[in-house]
């Protein structure tokens, strides 16, 4: 929920209390930014206007409840949990922007925290890396930056920030449902990336009529804090430099190229020195919310690491790549609407020969409730444990914990089709079904070593049975009311999926399939319009 008072009236305004390996972290958007997606750059392509200065208090708030089913985690018999799960996130933001009352010149800034993210009840007991359901922050520091833009020129930046590029493949935020983009099934997002950033930004046919108006040119340093393969906290120390160009046919339609070069030191002395190549584009075609909208995001990771160390390889090459297309096509009457998310993701099936090639989404890149999130996040967050035990192994591998997903969309092609149908913001019912594939054999290290002999085993030392991960059915029901005047919405949501285990996943012994589910509360600002 958002509060914008004019500036000239702030002593009036009373806040209102309303509620990888991917490495990259795209540079943020200008107060200016016509497009939805408020954290990645994006030109100044709207007709000029008087914008008075404002204040911004925004708070939202979610609480999700969830059980499912237990399943087969190693291979020493270990199995999940089927506890009830307590998870919640609370996001509290200032924004402040001077508009035009300081003429061409414009100062910002914003102050963003999340207070109680994560999971309070039901944590598993149970020993693993990055397992679902084991993070919890008391407070959690978002954003705390300055800006000066110079209206129709560009504007600078600097401090804690989030990133988000393209539908959030490599880098995102993490906000998709606490403010206008509110529009994912099966999603349930945590805290996105952050980084320390200073960033310029530059859209030189800004003020001209020129056809390049439209033309964004990016340029950023950053200390990343956190994102999906590095935490500040825990020793990681990550630096990189960020260029990216993005240009606005208009405000529906973009495309955009950017290019992270970063160097990092793992806590345990290891180093990362990679590239990042992700170009993105969106074609939204809606008129009167009836018609396609298309979205598309390819990222190539390359470059060198010394991670997981072997006699004949004490550092690997890295070469991983992606691709992601998510269309979706609205009717007006009746109220359908389709989608059809599609996906690569590449694999490895070789854990000895000199390259890392298995590319992990960006965690808040979601697919489906269970075979990612849960079940090969289960599976690979214990694959340490496994491959450590010292009446199997003598010293174990280095850097194991790498192995564990925590729930990334990774090694894998998914086909995931979905309708629903709305009736008013009061109900919407809508389903899907995930098919995913690997491309390839998803392996356990150690089994593949010692039990396979250098054949693919999974992590429950299984040899897998066909290229097919599983079919999950998902089934949602929300209902979105606003039973007061200001601006903020109660979402309830309710998700139920099964997952049909393929033959790559032999091995999970389950009496049937997996079964899983959870509601979710939430306040949050109205839907927007589309």
């Amino acid at each position: 929920m958002w509060i914008r008072p004019s500036l000239l009236n702030a002593p009036r305004a009373v806040a209102s209390v309303l509620v990888a390996v991917a490495l990259g972290a795209a540079p943020e958007a200008s107060a200016e930014t016509p497009s939805p997606q408020i954290s990645a750059p994006a030109a100044p392509v709207v007709a000029p206007r008087r914008v008075p200065g404002t204040f911004a208090v925004g708070l939202s708030a979610r609480a999700t409840a969830g059980r499912a089913s237990a399943f087969a985690v190693d291979r020493g018999g270990a199995r999940a949990p089927s506890d009830p799960e307590v998870s919640s996130r609370l996001t509290l933001r200032f924004d402040v922007d001077s508009g035009d009352t300081l003429g061409t010149v414009s100062l910002g800034g914003r102050v963003a925290v999340d207070v109680a993210s994560g999971t309070f009840v039901g944590k598993p007991a149970m020993e693993g890396d990055k397992l679902p359901g084991t993070r919890y922050d008391a407070v959690l520091p978002m954003a705390l930056y300055g800006s000066v833009a110079l209206k129709g020129l560009g504007l600078v930046r600097a401090g804690l920030m989030t990133s988000l590029w393209g539908v959030g493949l490599v880098a995102n935020d993490g906000y998709a449902a606490f403010d206008g983009r509110r529009d994912a099934w099966f999603s349930l997002p945590l805290a996105g990336d952050r980084v320390a950033r200073v960033l310029l930004a530059l859209t030189p046919m800004g003020r001209s009529e020129s056809p390049m108006r439209g033309l964004s040119i990016i340029a950023a340093a950053d200390k990343v804090i956190e994102d999906s393969v590095a935490i500040y906290a825990d020793g990681d120390r990550a630096n990189q430099a960020v260029g990216a160009l993005r240009f606005h046919l208009d405000p529906k339609r973009w495309a955009g190229l950017y290019y992270v070069l970063r160097d990092q030191t793992f806590a345990s002395g290891r180093f990362l020195r990679a590239q990042v190549l992700d170009a993105t584009a969106e074609f939204d075609l809606r008129q009167d919310g009836q018609g396609l909208r298309v979205q598309a995001e390819g990222a190539f990771i390359f470059g060198r690491t010394s991670l997981a160390p072997t006699p004949e390889f004490p550092d690997h090459d890295l070469r991983q790549a992606a691709g992601v297309a998510k269309l979706r096509y609205d009717l007006r009457a009746p109220a359908l609407r389709f989608e059809l998310d599609a996906g690569w993701f590449s694999g490895d099936d070789n854990m000895d020969d000199g390259t890392l090639t298995a590319f992990k989404a960006n965690p808040n890149y979601q697919q489906g409730i269970l075979l990612f999130q849960r079940v090969i996040g289960w599976q690979s967050g214990r694959a340490r444990l496994t491959a450590s035990n010292p009446l199997l192994v003598g010293k174990p591998a280095d850097d194991l914990d790498r192995l564990a997903t925590n729930g990334s969309v990774t090694s894998a092609l998914t086909i995931f089709p979905k309708i629903g149908f709305r009736h008013s913001d009061l109900l919407e019912v809508y389903a899907g079904a995930l098919l995913a594939f690997a491309p390839t054999p998803p392996i356990d290290p150690l089994s593949t070593r010692t039990l396979g002999g250098g054949e693919p085993r999974n992590y429950l030392s299984k040899k897998p049975d066909g290229a097919l991960l599983g079919t999950e059915l998902d089934l949602g029901l929300a209902t979105t009311v606003q039973p007061w005047s200001v601006p903020l919405a109660l979402d309830i949501r309710a998700e139920y999926g099964v997952l049909l285990p393929g033959g790559a996943l032999a091995g999970l012994d389950t009496d049937g399939p997996i079964h899983g589910g959870r509601l979710t509360i939430g306040l949050v600002p109205p839907r927007a319009a589309k």
